[in-house]
């Protein structure tokens, strides 16, 4: 048999399991906000593989079809009436294009933000085309250049919980200032970070580490 007949019956598989979870949501036997089966459990039902399976449900998320668990390890669940159950490239996409459009309407170059904010142009360009590593204070700050009253840090918050599921007010700060603080690049004023131990390596090899705040008495 031909690697490319292969391939076609391996895709329709997994397109046969994604067509079977899509009519147990069309039919109410997984209802809005319920668990989709595991990929084992899809394989003890259909005779597919385990790996078959879990493309299908990779195939559901992605067409949003399914939305991410509450938490990293919980299975794919069906979309509820939660407007976080939007899935994550929409809630990028979204975030996007309004600071895009927004910036448009107000006649700004990305230049021109970039200087009213104190940002690069490199972190407003980013932010445009939905590599969102910002923290949330970026966001208030061209939410309020823009006069966009409110609407750049709403999508923001929405964009966070659907990304980390939970509160959006605990989240959005939460995430803040565990990864985006470190994301944006230091200013030239600031200057490189400080290491927090020299190594200093003496001419028979023996190396000794030396903490940057030590005092020579």
């Amino acid at each position: 048999m031909s690697q490319a007949r292969t391939r076609g019956r391996a895709v329709l598989k997994y397109a046969r399991v994604a067509a079977l979870v899509r009519a147990q949501i069309a039919d109410g036997v997984l209802p809005p906000g319920a668990s989709a089966p595991s990929g084992a459990a899809l394989a003890r039902t259909t005779g597919y593989s385990v790996i078959t399976c879990r493309r299908a449900l990779r195939t559901l998320l992605k067409d949003g079809v399914l939305v991410p668990g509450a938490s990293r390890n919980a299975r794919p669940r069906v979309p509820g009436a939660d407007p976080r159950d939007r899935t994550l490239d929409q809630a990028r996409r979204e975030l996007s294009a309004a600071l895009a459009g927004r910036r448009h309407d107000a006649g700004l170059t990305q230049p021109e933000l970039a200087a009213i904010t104190g940002d690069s142009v490199t972190t407003i360009g980013h932010a445009e085309t939905g590599r969102l590593w910002q923290s949330r204070r970026f966001w208030e700050r061209v939410d309020k250049a823009l006069d966009a009253d409110g609407e750049l840090l709403r999508l923001h918050d929405a964009y966070r919980a659907t990304e980390v599921p939970g509160d959006p007010a605990t989240v959005t700060e939460d995430f803040a200032t565990r990864i985006a603080d470190t994301a944006e690049a230091p200013t030239a004023a600031e200057g490189p970070p400080t290491p927090a131990i020299l190594l200093i390596v003496w001419t028979d090899g023996a190396i000794t580490p030396v903490p940057t705040n030590h005092e020579t008495r």
